[in-house]
């Protein structure tokens, strides 16, 4: 949840020609964004009543489609995935967007192999390959159990689950077509709910901080943070807010004993070598006030063993709340508007105002998407090297197809 708070070569050429692109078709992630007239959620803790259709709001429609769009087309991973967008008016004083997402629990050594598979396969992906070599530094190994979004356990090629009293669930989408949950086999793998209360924009770039407009807030930034989720990222990718809720929610909510993971909680390191899973101390970048947090270092997400940190998780819980594997605060950083807010990446957990971040290469957020099996674009170059590479094969068979036709005739 995003909280507001606070030139081709002559060969290459050829060859181009002779394929009808200049570069090969490649696998992609593919968002279906879907628009129902009806919302028939009943877990997901929102008001039916406040939730509204977006069909014929194209304006809203617009921003889905740049969201979707951003996302989908930096990784290569051949997934498909049907998101239902809502609007829902939840004041301007709470959230700005929302997410529900398909869940199933896996084991620990399930979802691990699956990494480590995939690590294999796609050695481009230093960040997995890095996060696999190093999940023995991590939590898991005491806490075997693992609650994995379904299409990042389709990504992974995971299938059925662990079971628990609801049955062994597995990878297929878990909501219908207007949002009720329906385990397996459903239409929608997720449900994103945009708050139409807040003072959003739907273009860019957005005015900076004036009186009026004051403090506005990018709607495709908070399309993006709630897809990002859905995905398995984000809020969706840890189980300390559960936790932290109810002790005993593992038993309560799965029916199975023992507290869960979720995929960003193998990262989650409070110093080098030392592993993070701690529901109860809050823990705020630049907090030096100890009435109100523990002064202790903000946990935050390596890929490493704890050794460099990407970006700190957000623990302000229960002091302020918000998702446990989005961002966290930073008290020395100002938003435009007025308020604190995170370092500007897209799944900050509290979003400043007048910016518009997206998922990209390069950020934090990118690199969540990396260590859990999501693989990147090979960059313009890597694929020149490789019509290069066709190109002088093309080259090479045709003058070994010469010489032998000259053999012959000899």
């Amino acid at each position: 949840m995003n909280v507001r708070l606070a030139g081709l070569s002559a060969s290459m050429a050829l060859l181009a020609g002779a394929l009808g692109t200049a570069a090969p078709a490649r696998a992609a992630v593919d968002i279906n964004a879907l628009f129902s007239s009806t919302f028939t959620c009943t877990n997901c803790g929102i008001d039916p009543s406040t939730v509204v259709s977006l069909q014929g709001n194209s304006q809203v429609q617009a921003a889905v489609l740049a969201a979707t769009q951003q996302i989908s087309s930096q990784f290569s991973n051949n997934l498909t995935t049907n998101i239902l967008f809502y609007g829902v008016h939840a004041g301007t004083d709470g959230f700005l967007a929302a997410s529900e997402s398909g869940q199933t629990v896996y084991s620990y050594s399930q979802y691990t192999a699956a990494l480590g598979a995939d690590a294999a396969a796609h050695p481009q992906n230093t960040v997995l390959n890095t996060a696999v070599a190093n999940l023995g530094a991590g939590n898991g190994a005491s806490q075997p159990l693992m609650v994995v979004n379904t299409t990042d356990a389709r990504v992974l090629g995971l299938g059925t689950g662990v079971y628990t009293t609801s049955g062994a669930g597995n990878s297929t989408a878990q909501f219908d077509s207007t949002g009720d949950y329906v385990g397996i086999n459903g239409t929608a793998d997720a449900i994103v709910l945009l708050n139409l209360d807040q003072p959003l924009s739907f273009t860019r770039p957005l005015p900076g901080y004036t009186d009026p407009p004051g403090a506005i807030y990018d709607a495709q930034s908070s399309l993006e943070h709630e897809i990002d989720e859905t995905l398995g990222i984000g809020g969706a990718g840890s189980q300390l807010n559960n936790f932290n809720g109810d002790p005993n929610y593992a038993e309560d909510l799965f029916g199975v004993s023992g507290p869960l993971l979720g995929v960003l909680d193998l990262y989650r390191y409070q110093a080098p070598g030392v592993a993070s899973f701690d529901p109860t101390t809050t823990s705020i970048t630049g907090c030096t006030n100890l009435q109100i947090c523990s002064g202790l270092p903000s946990p935050y997400f390596s890929v490493d063993g704890g050794v460099t940190s990407i970006d700190t998780f957000n623990q302000a819980f229960p002091l302020i709340g918000g998702d446990a594997a989005d961002w966290g605060l930073d008290l020395s950083r100002s938003c435009a508007g007025g308020g604190i807010g995170g370092t500007g990446d897209v799944q900050d957990a509290f979003s400043c105002n007048n910016i518009s971040p997206d998922m990209r290469p390069g950020t934090p957020s990118y690199a969540a998407f990396e260590s859990i099996g999501y693989n990147p674009v090979p960059e313009p170059a890597t694929w020149a090297l490789m019509l290069l590479g066709f190109a002088s094969l093309g080259v090479a068979l045709r003058r070994r197809t010469a010489t032998a036709a000259t053999a012959a005739t000899n």
